[in-house]
């Protein structure tokens, strides 16, 4: 039996519906102010070689303060050596008006897990407002390539060092020549000896050997200074090395952590398993894919849609699937890094591809791993006795023996 509310009851009742809405509304208020969705923007730009996992949704941050996010990540139109990565951003126009012609633009690390955000600097005020919204991008620190410096400055000063060396070692022969000079006229009874006793002479003589004395000295200091430049830049060398060292261990520790490990791929543990069996579907790369893309053609549909078939009929308990992707290394039409980066892309819309056509499910409740992998011009870990194209792709699926 139901029973009305009396008319102070039905009054509070709506006085807490209308303060729950205003609250409710207070708060996505404020969350859309502090995502700037209120506010006017701007859209700038920055050129970076590699994008390093940006895409839309960054935030990007002005002397650390959130200012807006990346709209999109542009692919270069070609894939020369100035080739590079086209970074579009909105930021909020209170900001804007405060970026300079010099202001620059650089990604970074935010937090353990390595997410990224682009970092601006607004530049110096006298050298005048910004000119077509466009930022210099600044390329990453990468302590392997300073390392290399390093090694390439200790090279160099090591071939400066013998040369001093050896300019130390011919003025000792030339002041020993000397010496033996002299004494020779010294004791001869002949003109020369008339001549070298002449006070002018010998005057000169002196000044020439104290000249020669001084240049041993120098260059003897020289050769001192050298060395301990030497010795300063093994040790610089050594702590670069113990730093990378470092790095790896700390990396590799990571790695292991149960949150962090299903999202770093290690290539070998990928593709070796000693203790299961494995089948393989390898393809030509064009024969799924339009030339240098990730996108598929019908005839590489077709291909993967055989595959999908013969996965689904071999659903065995524990299996895995993974998708590698590899490049030809002497093909010159791509660098490293974009090879890298077209076969990651590659694998992953192979592996959506069969995800969609179910071969990641064992059962109604149970799934199976389908991992994506692009080496790029890296080889296998694998000693593969059947001859491949150098640029392929290759469905493998991996179940317990």
């Amino acid at each position: 039996m139901s029973q009305s509310l009396s008319r102070w009851q039905a009054i509070g009742l709506g006085l807490v519906v209308v303060a729950a809405l205003g609250l409710g509304g207070y708060g996505i208020a404020r969350i859309a102010d502090k995502q700037g969705m209120w506010a006017d923007t701007v859209e700038v730009t920055a050129d970076f070689p590699e994008a390093h996992d940006i895409a839309p949704g960054t935030p990007v941050r002005i002397r650390g303060v959130d200012a807006g996010q990346v709209v999109a990540v542009e692919y270069p139109d070609h894939d020369g050596p100035n080739a590079e990565v086209t970074i579009r951003m909105r930021v909020q126009a209170k900001f804007a008006g405060r970026l300079y012609s010099d202001a620059s633009a650089q990604i970074t690390g935010n937090g353990v897990f390595g997410s990224k955000v682009i970092s601006i600097q607004p530049g110096d005020p006298k050298k005048g407002e910004l000119a077509g919204g466009r930022l210099r991008g600044i390329k990453p620190f990468a302590i392997e390539e300073a390392v290399a410096e390093v090694r390439d400055l200790a090279k160099e000063a090591k071939g400066t060092a013998a040369e001093v060396k050896l300019l130390a070692a011919e003025s000792r022969e030339t002041v020993i020549a000397a010496k033996s000079l002299i004494k020779s006229v010294e004791e001869s009874n002949g003109t020369l000896a008339k001549l070298v006793r002449d006070d002018d002479l010998y005057e000169d003589a002196r000044g020439t050997l104290g000249d020669l004395r001084k240049l041993v000295t120098r260059a003897d200091k020289a050769v001192g200074t050298m060395e301990n430049e030497m010795g300063n830049l093994r040790g610089l060398v050594a702590d670069g090395r113990d730093t990378l060292k470092s790095v790896k261990q700390g990396s590799d520790a990571l790695g292991k952590m149960p949150l962090v490990r299903s999202y770093v791929e290690d290539s070998v543990a990928l593709l070796v398993r000693p203790t299961m069996a494995r089948e393989r579907w390898p393809f030509h790369t064009k024969s799924l894919f339009e030339p240098d893309t990730a996108t598929l053609t019908d005839e590489g549909r077709n291909h993967l849609t055989a595959v999908a078939s013969f996965l689904n009929a071999r659903k065995f308990t524990n299996s895995e699937v993974v998708v590698v992707a590899f490049f030809d290394p002497n093909d010159k039409s791509q660098t490293n890094a974009s090879a890298l980066e077209l076969t990651k892309k590659q694998a992953e819309v192979v592996a959506n591809h069969l995800k969609a056509a179910n071969v990641h499910k064992l059962s109604f409740f149970t799934r199976r791993k389908v991992t994506p992998l692009g080496m790029g011009t890296n080889p296998t870990p694998v000693v593969e006795t059947e001859q491949l194209s150098p640029s392929n792709l290759q469905v493998l699926l991996y179940a317990p023996r």
